[in-house]
């Protein structure tokens, strides 16, 4: 009798305890819940400050709990998106949750996100054929780190009036981050997409994308950290007419400096641009940002939530370019510089490099300049710079590609325009001064300093001057573009000709000037 009663006083006590962890882990979960929607919506503040995330409800359960979240959206830019996004998620707790949904880990709580059927999220439903289009689960462990894997099913939208459809393949993304939302780390492979239109006149095929990050968040609470966003290959047909690019990939990293501003470096790579079967090489772009002043750029995003920065409205514009103002003194103030270190077109002969940067501070300009932008901007501005480095054979394999491409000619004629548009830019390099042309390369460097003395604050090819003598420079030697020269530009028997007009026109004038000098010789007087 007594080893029965401790049986079932142990069965009694196994079963308080279960449930009351059952219940404790439930309200730790509802808790860790409840935070990631407050951070969520922090998040969401600092670029869509009007739009959020609330609870509806959220029904406790004894080993799970379900609760419905709503996502209302507001970004005047994008008008077209639903005002709102309704889902439900399920959430598995008690001791061991992975259990309840397929697993066999302890964790605090799983959790099931999946969208609500109803008016705003129909077109997916119909797109994934009445299949869930998203399904995302999360795992919140014990040290309250949190893995979720988001899932999409093949969606595909028909285009009104029959115009075509698109389809993009599944995709599925792993996050890896904490409740406190600290950092983040991902990896998503997004699915091929194909856009077929009407008739099949048109064709769009991309395959997958690959998204890469880590960040952390800093004491400034900056996000900061790697990214790469990688693509397959792209290609798009119509009728006869075929663009290839064979890949595309962006790289960011940053990082933040002492006074907590962020410093960011993104890399751009267009390869193997194919259009026609012409190849017209590589392009790719490096741009740098230093000194960035994010609690700046996040205040101009409050400031503008509600207003559409694409509007034509007269008095939105006008806020518009207050904020834009208040934004840019503050950006200033901080020192910010940015640069493209640099723009390469790159073909297989020769290449074009184009480089531009400019910093600015604003503790250089004076209280008065700030009720003016652009007063503001031309004494907060201390260093800027320009050049351009132009290969022969890059304008003759471009030109030729453009010739073959517009024009439907052969490559050997579109070679030999091409020559002629090559030979022409140095020409016009050297006939108008902006420029230098030496062994088959056309350069043009200009820098700007505003710590050196007046008279040699720009560095011109070469040559130090001033601000106003350059100005004079400048539009001077652009003055050539107005010549009659200047629309003939393309054809070199035009260009000569017309050139030849314009010195024609320049002699007569000045023998008419000269003509107008000259002292007639004094008349004898006749006599009676």
């Amino acid at each position: 009798m007594k080893k029965t009663n401790l049986v079932i006083g142990l069965l009694v006590a196994a079963g308080a305890i279960w449930g009351g962890s059952t219940w404790y882990i439930g309200q730790q979960a509802k808790g860790h819940i409840d935070t990631s929607v407050n951070k969520i919506n922090e998040l969401l503040a600092k670029s869509y400050p009007n739009t959020k995330l609330s609870e509806v409800s959220y029904e406790k359960g004894f080993l799970s709990s379900t609760g419905i979240y709503k996502l209302v959206i507001a970004i005047p830019e994008f008008p077209e998106l639903p005002k709102e996004i309704s889902f439900q998620t399920k959430v598995f707790h008690g001791p061991l949750p992975l259990i309840q949904s397929g697993g066999f880990s302890p964790a605090l709580a799983v959790t099931e996100t999946t969208l609500l059927n109803d008016s705003n999220t129909k077109v997916l439903f119909d797109a994934a054929n009445s299949q869930e289009p998203l399904v995302s689960k999360s795992v919140i462990s014990f040290s309250n780190d949190i893995e979720n894997t988001l899932k999409t099913a093949t969606l595909k939208f028909s285009l009104p009036e029959g115009e075509g459809e698109i389809v993009i393949e599944p995709a599925v993304a792993t996050t890896h981050t904490n409740t406190d939302y600290a950092f983040f780390n991902t990896e998503a492979m997004i699915g091929s997409l194909n856009a077929v239109g009407q008739n099949g006149e048109l064709t769009i095929k991309a395959d997958g994308f690959q998204l890469s990050n880590k960040t952390t968040r800093t004491a400034n609470d900056n996000y900061i950290g790697d990214g790469t966003l990688k693509t397959g290959k792209f290609q798009a047909t119509q009728k006869d007419e075929l663009i290839l690019i064979d890949s595309m990939e962006m790289t960011g990293t940053s990082s933040e400096t002492a006074n907590g501003l962020v410093n960011a470096e993104i890399d751009y790579a267009i390869n193997k641009i194919n259009v026609k079967n012409v190849d017209f090489g590589t392009t790719s772009i490096k741009m740098l940002v230093n000194n960035m002043d994010m609690k700046a750029l996040d205040d101009f995003n409050k400031a503008t939530a509600s207003l559409n920065l694409s509007s034509t409205s007269p008095e939105e514009e006008a806020a518009l370019e207050q904020h834009f103002k208040a934004l840019f003194i503050k950006m200033a103030d901080a020192k910010l510089g940015f640069s493209i270190e640099p723009l390469r077109i790159k073909g297989a002969n020769g290449e074009a490099v184009v480089s531009f940067g400019v910093s600015f501070n604003g503790e250089k300009a004076s209280s008065e300049s700030r009720e003016s932008m652009e007063l503001f901007a031309a004494e907060a501005l201390r260093k800027a710079n320009f050049s351009i480095s132009i290969d022969d054979s890059i304008i003759k394999e471009i030109g030729s590609g453009v010739v073959q491409v517009s024009e439907g000619a052969d490559k050997a004629t579109a070679d030999s325009q091409a020559e002629v548009i090559a030979g022409m830019a140095g020409f016009m390099a050297e006939q108008s001064g902006m420029a230098v042309y030496k062994d088959g390369k056309t350069t043009s460097v200009v820098n700007y300093d505003a710590s050196q003395p007046e008279d040699s604050q720009i560095d011109f090819n070469g040559k130090k001057m001033g601000l106003n003598e350059f100005a004079m420079t400048a539009s001077s030697l652009l003055g050539f573009a107005g010549t009659s020269a200047g629309p003939a530009m393309l054809d070199e028997e035009a260009l000569f000709q017309a050139l030849e007009n314009d010195d024609e026109v320049q002699e007569a004038e000045e023998a008419e000037e000269m003509h107008s000098h000259e002292i007639e010789p004094e008349q004898e007087p006749q006599g009676n």
